[in-house]
């Protein structure tokens, strides 16, 4: 368990560290403030069409995946337990057999949304994994990574405002289903995150 809350709070921290400004060739990056919110998009950042109001996650975390929910991709949860981390409120998802996690918790503290992540892969830094996916549920999100790549790990952002991400990381271990595919699992997560939340819209 202890190897799962180092990674939980490793991948907050780079959400966490890159808010603060990231420096490439001795320029920060930018950081938005909520007035800033009318310029996003940037940094070629796709807009969200529809956002999403988020009230529905911010009281409940864990109602992002229910049980059945997450026994359909697969897995067999244990217990989801809510959370308050830097980032926001969360919940994190523990499977039986010690098999793994998921986290995915709404990151107030980045008021750049996904615009965040791309003109950190514009300035080429802060990040040693940048992969764009196509919409989840209608939605932009990006597979990243500031080091700690391997089997079994993930980190997904989804842009369910401009000004705001849902992230989901994950880190899932032999024996585990979805162990060759983690990326795969939480992009099923983020489905049944923007569906709750649009049927609370």
């Amino acid at each position: 368990m202890r190897v799962l809350v180092t990674y939980v709070l490793t991948a907050v921290a780079l959400l966490l560290a890159t808010a603060c400004g990231a420096k490439s060739g001795g320029t920060a990056v930018p950081v938005a403030s909520a007035r800033d919110a009318t310029s996003l998009p940037r940094a070629g950042a796709p807009k969200v069409s529809n956002p999403l109001k988020t009230s529905a996650l911010e009281s409940d975390a864990c109602a992002a995946a229910t049980e059945p929910q997450v026994r359909s991709t697969g897995v067999t949860l244990k217990t989801a337990e809510p959370q308050v981390i830097a980032g926001g409120k969360g919940c994190l998802w523990i499977f039986t057999e010690a098999s793994g996690t998921v986290t995915g918790n709404l990151n107030v503290s980045e008021p750049d949304g996904l615009s965040h992540l791309y003109a950190l892969k514009a300035q080429g830094s802060g990040l040693t994994t940048f992969e764009p996916v196509g919409e989840i549920s209608g939605y932009p999100g990006v597979i990243y990574a500031n080091g700690g790549e391997g089997a079994g790990v993930c980190n997904l952002a989804i842009g369910v405002r401009d000004d705001l991400m849902y992230v989901l990381t994950t880190q899932l271990f032999k024996g585990n289903p979805q162990y060759e595919a983690p990326c795969d699992l939480l992009g099923q997560f983020a489905a049944f995150a923007i569906q709750h939340l649009k049927v609370a819209q």
